[in-house]
């Protein structure tokens, strides 16, 4: 019996799990009170103050986490505080976005606020476990997170402003695409940066945290995530239902899947080792990508032409710096496509309206390009005739060089003319 207890006091010791339970009590607590924010019967300072709590919450964690890494107890524990204060960063309990159905000023107030404050906690850590500083991942970071808070106040702020009059009316496809493209946008710093040399993956020894590299991994893969999730829950699932969408679902989204594609080669790319593979991971990528494009394309809008431009830059990229010959096919196939539907479409609008021209049109159009064709073959012969006069009139070149001495040749000794003898 003795035995078992201690068993237990050091998995106890060793995993703590009251740090969790806490977490999903407070996670819990926040969700309901977001719910009774629905109701509309919640005064504006017990809003306050939950979101108070929230934040004084957090930084009571980070400032844990930072005390127990900077004295070396129980690093593993700080480390897993760490991850649960982006439990809160991604607002999984939708919080933020309650409060701006409640009232959207108190929404961009608290998201203001909010950020600023995660701005603070993130600085915290950087600065006082002295980890190195890498820009494009917080940037990355700041700005998938400002996304995630921001993205679904202004999905909701459409509709509210169309009202209920407009909806099933009203087309709000390309403000939806906007936040799309800017969410693939935004992976593009990284994608670039890891585009020959990935260190994403490389090890960087910490005196505190160990290996930091875990830590910017995390930073990085959990708003990654966070970020698609949050977008489907509240801006698709809702917002996008109440308008009457001119395009399908997959061009909304398109930019992001392609942005995803790569950034996730680029977070895992210490799993591809052989260039073949890499090679084979760009060709599934980018004719998943040409699938897409082509098949919810029905017009030639500007999110359409978007999407091929970043399907091109996709296919140039792949072949030229990787060597990609799959698809530097892909890029002809598309090249042949797009110039044989405008050849076909030319010569449709041709026959349309050829059709459509009376016999004496059709007379007058023949008699046209009569006179032209004439002029023209006038013209040729004039052409042809001066090319004709500037050759020389003696012959080839051969011919004249035949004809000149040759200096090697030795010359023949001429004899004087004899006089005619007289007969005697």
């Amino acid at each position: 019996m003795n035995g078992i207890t201690n068993q237990i006091g050091i998995w106890l010791k060793k995993n703590n799990p009251l740090y969790l339970l806490s977490v999903v009590l407070m996670l819990a607590g926040l969700y309901l009170a977001g719910s009774e924010l629905e109701t509309g019967n919640v005064s504006g300072l017990a809003v306050s103050s939950f979101f108070l709590i929230q934040n004084l919450y957090e930084i009571i964690m980070v400032a844990m986490a930072l005390y127990l890494l900077k004295n070396k107890i129980q690093p593993e524990h700080g480390k897993l505080l760490l991850f649960f204060v982006l439990l809160f960063l991604g607002d999984l309990t939708f919080y933020q976005v309650r409060i701006s159905g409640l009232s959207a000023g108190a929404g961009w107030i608290a998201t203001s606020v909010y950020m600023l404050m995660a701005i603070v906690k993130i600085a915290a850590v950087v600065k006082i476990l002295g980890l190195t500083i890498h820009r494009s991942r917080l940037v990355y970071a700041a700005t998938a997170f400002t996304l995630i808070w921001v993205a679904p106040k202004i999905a909701y702020m459409i509709v509210d402003s169309v009202g209920n009059a407009s909806l099933g009316f009203f087309d709000g496809t390309y403000v939806f695409y906007s936040l799309w493209l800017i969410a693939g946008l935004i992976h593009l710093p990284l994608i670039i940066e890891n585009w020959r040399d990935n260190n994403l993956s490389q090890p960087c020894d910490n005196e505190y945290f160990g290996n930091e590299t875990t830590f910017w991994r995390w930073l990085i893969i959990f708003p990654f995530v966070v970020l698609p999730l949050q977008m489907a829950m509240n801006v698709m699932s809702d917002a996008f239902s109440f308008i009457s969408p001119t395009l399908p679902l997959f061009a909304v989204i398109a930019p992001w899947i392609l942005a995803a594609a790569f950034f996730a080669q680029s977070l895992w790319r210490h799993l591809i080792a052989a260039k073949s593979a890499l090679n084979i991971c760009d060709a599934v990528i980018m004719i998943g990508f040409f699938v897409v494009v082509k098949a919810s394309s029905p017009a030639a809008v500007t999110p359409v032409i978007i999407n091929h431009l970043l399907l091109v830059a996709g296919l140039l990229a792949t072949w030229l710096s990787r060597g990609n010959a799959v698809n530097a096919a892909a890029l002809a196939t598309l090249g042949f496509w797009h110039t044989g539907s405008m050849a076909f479409q030319g010569a449709k609008s041709a026959v349309s309206y050829g059709t459509g021209l009376s016999r004496i049109a059709w007379a007058g159009i023949l008699m046209s390009v009569s006179f032209v064709l004439l002029v023209t073959g006038f013209l040729f012969s004039i052409s042809r005739k001066e090319s004709d006069d500037a050759q020389p009139a003696t012959g080839s070149g051969e011919d004249l060089k035949s004809a000149e001495p040759n200096p090697e040749e030795p010359k023949s000794e001429e004899t004087p003319p004899q006089e005619p003898k007289s007969d005697e």
